[in-house]
């Protein structure tokens, strides 16, 4: 159900190295520290951070800003160097986040509808993907088709919508704020009217970095590289909305489902 340690540790070395690597080439535009902590989210895959509250164990944050000022320093250093001694820094809070059982991945097995869940946020229904794969945890086959994967979303979606049918009947527009918005099999499951909009998601978070991780939980080897080379992301984390009616309208006719 969950990826293994191997798994694990090579997704987040990867993930760690390629966010260092972004701080140390936009060091020169913006202050070393403010790149950790705000354009990555590195913090949040060590044993310090509580993914669940969205915070810091008690007392960890003050480990972790003696990291950052330590990565500072390893920022003077040339590239290669700067790379190889914050991973070797960081890597004892990675595994020992596997040590206490934590996973690296963010894995949320609490959505409500498949991989799906909600908030209501300033009359808008805020769609939340926390679930890390493209799958449905609460199911387990060897593999699915494309076809299967895209049709339990759309079952997953139809749920979801008739939730807040039921409990939000005044709420008519739904949102969401991810790179998936411009990947194209996510984004078959909205209406032509599902639109981005000038908000931007925080860039510490999975939002932006989720698109490096695959459907097992390892690295995605071609955006990774394409993003070594580039330092730009493929997807942006931009907010994308649309009526929930023509939500409704759009998932009955690719299921046939009526309610």
């Amino acid at each position: 159900m969950f990826p293994s340690k191997k798994i694990q540790i090579n997704y987040v070395m990867k993930a760690a190295e390629i966010m260092l690597l972004y701080c140390y080439e936009k060091k020169k535009k913006k202050k070393f520290i403010n790149l950790i902590n705000e354009d990555c989210d590195i913090y949040r895959k060590t044993d310090l951070y509580n993914i669940k509250k969205n915070n810091f164990h008690k007392r960890k944050k003050i480990i972790w800003k003696k990291i950052t000022i330590k990565l500072e320093i390893f920022s003077k250093l040339n590239k290669k160097k700067f790379i190889i001694k914050s991973l070797q820094l960081l890597k004892f809070y990675f595994l020992q986040r596997i040590t206490k059982n934590r996973s690296l991945i963010e894995y949320n097995t609490k959505a409500k509808f498949g991989c799906f869940s909600y908030s209501i946020i300033k009359n808008k229904v805020d769609l939340h993907m926390p679930v890390f794969q493209f799958i449905n945890h609460k199911k387990i086959i060897k593999k699915y088709t494309k076809n299967q994967k895209f049709n339990m979303r759309a079952e997953d979606l139809i749920k979801l919508v008739k939730s807040v049918n039921k409990k939000h009947p005044n709420v008519k527009i739904i949102q969401m704020g991810s790179w998936m918005n411009q990947y194209q099999p996510f984004k078959k499951l909205f209406p032509v009217t599902w639109k981005p909009t000038s908000k931007l998601k925080k860039k510490n978070s999975i939002a932006w970095w989720g698109q490096f991780i695959k459907s097992n939980g390892d690295i995605n080897l071609d955006i990774y590289r394409n993003f070594k080379n580039s330092l730009k992301f493929k997807y942006q984390g931009r907010f994308y909305q649309c009526k929930i009616l023509d939500l409704k309208k759009h998932l009955e006719k690719i299921k046939n489902v009526k309610y």
